[in-house]
Order: structure tokens, then sequence, then C-alpha cells
């Protein structure tokens, strides 16, 4: 277990330099931010516009997947519009949860 949080990014960014998954996608990871052309992106990406997609925030926040914050299996366009909605929205994350009887 690490004794920092490391971004998810960073680490996968780290095992895909070691580990080669093929000769069409050598680093199937991409980052976005604002400034970021998904057009431009996806072209020297072409795994992007090929293989089924996960999307998710990179902020070390915990149960991103309880808190919606995680599309799965989508496409290009699905992400491009995921994204269109979802970035640089502000998100309230609260933990309230039940906790099971002891």
């Amino acid at each position: 277990m690490s004794a920092k949080a490391i971004r998810e990014i960073d680490g996968k960014q780290l095992l895909s330099k070691h580990i080669k998954y093929d000769k069409l996608a050598p680093n199937p990871i991409a980052s976005v931010t604002k400034s970021t052309s998904l057009q431009e992106l996806a072209r020297h990406n072409p795994f992007l516009m090929r293989d089924r997609l996960v999307v998710k925030p990179d902020q070390l926040i915990k149960r991103r997947g309880k808190l919606g914050l995680i599309k799965v299996n989508a496409d290009f366009n699905g992400v491009a519009q995921w994204l269109g909605g979802m970035m640089g929205k502000e998100i309230q994350v609260s933990y309230n949860y039940i906790q099971p009887k002891s």
C-alpha cells in the first residue's frame, strides 16, 4: 500500500510504460482537460475511435461509481457527450450511506 495518494492517470501511465498492450494501442490512456481538443486527441490516439472506453475524473475521489462520476463501455461520441455535460461542473461529494448493523 502506498504511503501517499497517487493519481490514477499517473499509475496507469507507469504501468503502460512497462506493459505492452498491442502494437495499435501501446498506451491506451488519454487525459482530457478543458483545453483539450477531442478531435485532435482522437487523431493522436486511434484507439479512442475503435475501442469501448471508460471515463472518470482523476481527482482522488472515493466511490466515484456510486456517485455517478464514471462512464463505462462508451464509444467516442458517448464520451464526448458525457464530458460536455460533466466537464467543469461543480459536484458536491457526500459519503452519507447506511452502515451495516453489527
